[in-house]
């Protein structure tokens, strides 16, 4: 084996910290709620907009550059509207529920 191979292989594997690492842990924390994680999501969503907005327009960087970072931002701005059109719809559903609940009562 190549001494690089051996040096990864020895490393340890991290975990995305949701829960705690091996078996010998009794305790698993909490996952995040779907809300919170979408929270997340359209927040890094947002932050990721900025940046690539900052990199279309700078006259620094070559016009194929500008090009593929015009390209990031209408995919990254695409995902943005499906995850708040989910949420939109969610809070629908959620409201419809209730006038139901409150109908049939």
């Amino acid at each position: 084996m190549e001494p690089e191979a051996q040096q990864y292989e020895r490393q340890p594997i991290e975990t995305t910290g949701l829960v705690d690492k091996g078996p010998d842990k009794k305790k698993r924390r909490r996952l995040p709620s779907q809300e919170r994680l979408r929270n997340e999501l359209v927040y890094q969503l947002r932050d990721s907009l900025r940046s690539t907005q900052e990199k279309m327009n700078s006259e620094e960087l070559t016009l194929a550059e500008r090009q593929r970072w015009t390209q990031v931002h209408a995919y990254t701005a695409q995902v943005y509207n499906t995850v708040l059109k989910d949420q939109q719809l969610r809070e629908w559903e959620r409201r419809l529920k209730e006038i139901e609940k409150r109908w049939i009562s």
